[in-house]
């Protein structure tokens, strides 16, 4: 009966929009766990608002009615949703203790479809919370008393001194003769952070329409910081990659001395830049607009010199010892349950100099110890020798040492160090680290890539937890304070440290992002004791003898001793910006590649052609145990493969990744590499100008091709007109799984009807925003087809697909268990959808 109930509910829903309904039932874990976040989200800005309440309570304060209402609607909300949650749990129990296993549909529909406007209203309570402040003061003097710990603002404290420093800089920003207002203090005092309070702050009170941020650093890079303040302003447009440095800075002067009122900020600036190339106003362009500029750096000077006048300088100093015990308590969140253990803190976080840096870090580190941990610390701080005597942040260093060394797990330790060698403020990608992880060997027992990426989000949150990371506002990546990087670079580049990982001693040779424009000297030239060497984001042109980790640079030759010292054993490797490399093969004509995995090409120049197997080396296999390549933003790259490729080679080629490869034409895979790519699993296409995936012109007949893909995903290819040139019947897609083409707008179709024959394990088909879209299986009149079954699908979504009129146009009738159609104005005919799959799918 439950099942012939739920089918004359489903046949009711397909008179609606048909996935509206469905969905509820196709993603019921999904919504479920959407709720549950929700809540969690919304609970925790609760939780400090309640503070905040509770604070202003005792300091006598009136609460706002805004806010009253506000918290109770929140609470109510929040108690529905937990009433939902109960409903579920039980309904979970039920089918546990039922001789029947198969989930009550009609059950599952109603609890996704509440989860669903549940957590739609917490968002709207959670965007309703931007009250400034939640209290009234009182009209009478208060008491004279003891001062009340400053209430949380975000993951910032407003201290009285820093309360004064702020208000001091929106008071600069507020005159009108100030178009240039500087933040200058020692590094670790908390300019970063000031400086997104004033961004907030400035946009709740309407002094500026908008506010957009870079990071400049002490090796400065004009291309990130463009393309930071770009991203702000959503002045990212087609061509923007493509254009010049002057084009970029022109684009962002026009929108910048617009008529908006924006506030450029410039963080950690060490000496002065020229603001024109950058496409910042300067001068009498920045008197003409409504526009100012904010800069953070260590340095008064730097202030002077980038135009800031002596009123409009806002030193921030270290936080007073008040103050910096508050931040230390409310860090460490540890009770100190007697006066000796208080005391200890205290000692502590005198030693801490009163950085909120050194404060922060060491509190995370000490938080979960004992008092006799808390001596030991407290002891080691007070007797410790600077790690380096010429370093003018000693103590800071000092502090985020020992917090290193509390770290447990020796993984923990290796990884904090390998970050180091990236450049200052960058975003670190957590699948590099678990790559250059998985290379050196740091996880154990892990055989697959995904099972290192689990050890290092594993390590890379013990490292966010200890202060020594931080989180990005980019997704999948972290970030290192640049003072925390100085330290990690003493530990690993002095011969004093006793580092081992395993059976060796790690030394590293961190340059990333430090100008050089010749290779850095070392004692001896003795390369060989170092364990890995960073160079990323230099330009360094020729390279002397000793091995490597990372390059990015703008080399055009790579001496012998990198050919055998990594060659030979390297299982990834990455170029990244290096421009002037004409050719990555003519550098390993000796074959000696054997080894390497994984191949990485971003944002360089091979010429024409990535791998040019004409030019004299066509005997030699190449790549023959490469496993991934990953080409990004080869621009002035036609195509990846010239000449006829030997025997062996991409034979266990699993994954290709094309990305913003813009002048890539024809055939993305010619025939000459596709009958070498026996193993290819995963292919990923976005962004180019290909007009067809697959060539299969002049390929041996009686026999099938790429029989192991299993996923394919083209996005934004605005040229491709076909998946397939040559006879179709050489595709062999009998393992294919999942296909997801969005914004290919020139093409017709997908499979011809012998292709979709062999479709028997395609799970997901996902078709959306393709313009010019008429069928997805292709008629053709000269092969006669019966029944097309896709026996699998269970996943079918054509969406603003405006000129698509069949799925199929022949004769043959088509059966798939599951569709889902939306905005498909055009569609007159439609497949079979058998309901019975679904109702025996796992939801």
């Amino acid at each position: 009966m439950e099942y012939a109930s739920f089918s004359r509910d489903a046949a009711d829903c397909f008179c609606k929009p048909l996935w509206q309904e469905i969905d509820y039932l196709v993603h019921y874990r999904t919504n479920i766990k959407k709720l549950e976040d929700q809540a969690q989200k919304l609970n925790a800005v609760v939780v400090d608002v309640k503070f905040s309440v509770d604070e202003a309570q005792k300091r006598g304060e009136r609460i706002k009615n805004q806010v009253e209402d506000w918290v109770r609607r929140a609470n109510d909300k929040a108690l529905e949703a937990q009433n939902l949650n109960n409903e579920i749990q039980a309904n979970q129990n039920h089918r546990c203790f039922s001789t029947c296993c198969t989930p009550n549909w009609r059950s599952r529909y109603n609890l996704s479809k509440q989860a669903v406007s549940i957590a739609k209203e917490m968002g709207v309570i959670y965007g309703e919370k931007n009250f400034e402040g939640v209290s009234l003061p009182v009209l009478v003097s208060p008491p004279i008393s003891k001062p009340t710990a400053p209430a949380p603002v975000g993951h910032f404290m407003l201290f009285e001194s820093r309360t004064h420093a702020r208000d001091d800089v929106l008071k600069a920003l507020k005159h009108d003769n100030n178009k240039i207002v500087g933040i200058h203090g020692m590094g670790g005092v908390g300019k970063t952070t000031m400086v997104k309070q004033v961004a907030e702050k400035v946009m709740s009170e309407g002094l500026f329409d908008r506010v957009v941020m870079a990071t400049v650093s002490q090796a400065v890079e004009l291309r990130k910081i463009q393309d930071s303040i770009a991203e702000g302003l959503e002045l990212k447009w087609e061509e923007w990659d493509k254009a010049s440095e002057e084009g970029r800075a022109k684009k962002l002067r026009e929108k910048i001395m617009a008529h908006e009122r924006i506030l450029v900020i410039l963080d950690d600036i060490w000496e002065w830049i020229d603001l024109s190339r950058v496409g910042i106003p300067f001068g009498s362009d920045l008197e003409a607009c409504k526009s100012k500029i904010l800069l953070t750096t260590r340095r008064e000077h730097v202030c002077h010199i980038m135009g800031c006048k002596t009123t409009s300088r806002i030193h921030l100093n270290i936080l007073s010892p008040k103050d910096s015990w508050n931040l230390f308590v409310k860090t460490a969140g540890t009770i100190f349950d007697s006066p000796e253990f208080e005391d200890v803190a205290q000692q502590v976080v005198r030693e801490c100099q009163g950085l909120p840096l050194a404060l922060e870090t060491v509190a995370k580190a000490l938080g979960d110890k004992d008092l006799e941990e808390w001596k030991k610390a407290a002891s080691r701080l007070q007797m410790s020798a600077p790690a380096n005597p010429d370093h003018e942040y000693n103590k800071v260093l000092e502090c985020i040492r020992m917090s290193y060394d509390f770290l447990k797990d020796p993984k923990a330790k290796a990884l904090f160090l390998i970050c180091c060698l990236f450049p200052e403020d960058h975003n670190i990608r957590k699948e590099v680290l678990a790559r250059y992880g998985m290379g050196l060997g740091l996880f154990q027992n892990v055989e697959t890539l995904e099972q290192a990426r689990g050890d290092a989000d594993t390590f890379i949150k013990i490292l966010i937890d200890s202060g020594l990371l931080l989180k990005s506002d980019k997704d999948g990546c972290v970030k290192m304070h640049d003072v925390v990087r100085d330290t990690a670079i003493i530990i690993t580049s002095s011969e004093d440290e006793q580092l081992f990982y395993g059976d060796s001693k790690w030394f590293f040779m961190a340059k990333a992002g430090s100008g050089l424009q010749q290779w850095p000297r070392d004692r001896d030239n003795c390369f060989e004791r170092y364990t890995a060497i960073s160079i990323m984001f230099n330009n360094i042109e020729i390279l002397p003898n000793g091995p490597i980790l990372l390059i990015d640079t703008t080399m055009s030759t790579l001496p012998e001793w990198f050919v055998e010292a990594v060659t030979e054993k390297a299982e990834m490797l990455i170029y990244y910006g290096c421009w002037k490399l004409n050719n990555i093969l003519i550098e390993y004509d000796k074959g000696r590649l054997f080894g390497l995995k994984s191949l990485i090409v971003r944002n360089s120049n091979s010429g024409q052609c990535l791998i040019p197997l004409a030019d004299g080396i066509s005997k030699n296999r190449v790549f023959e145990n490469l496993q991934e390549l990953h080409i990004y933003n080869m621009q002035s790259m036609k195509e990846i493969c010239i000449g006829q490729v030997p025997l062996g080679c991409f034979e266990k080629l699993k994954i290709l990744e094309v990305q913003w490869c813009s002048y890539l034409e024809n055939s993305l895979l010619n025939s000459n590499i596709i009958q070498r790519l026996n193993n290819l699993e995963k292919l990923h296409v976005k962004e180019n100008s290909i007009k067809e995936v697959f060539g299969f012109e002049g390929l041996q007949e009686g026999r099938g091709y790429l029989e192991r893909l299993k996923e394919v995903r083209l996005d934004k290819l605005s040229q491709l007109t076909n998946i397939w040139k040559g006879p179709a019947k050489l595709a062999d897609f009998r393992n294919l799984k999942t296909v997801i083409v969005v914004e290919c707008n020139k093409l017709k179709y997908f499979f011809s009807p012998s292709m979709s024959q062999g479709l028997l394990q395609l799970e997901e088909l996902w078709v959306e925003d393709c313009f010019d879209l008429d069928e997805i299986i292709q008629k053709d009149d000269e092969i006669t087809v019966d029944k097309i079954t896709l026996p699998r699908l269970k996943t079918l979504a054509l969406q603003n697909l405006a000129h698509l009129v069949n799925f199929y146009d022949g004769n043959s009738s088509l059966e798939v268990p599951f569709s889902g159609i939306f905005a498909c104005s055009r569609l007159s005919k439609v497949p079979n959808i058998r309901l019975s799959q679904l109702q025996t799918s796992p939801l």
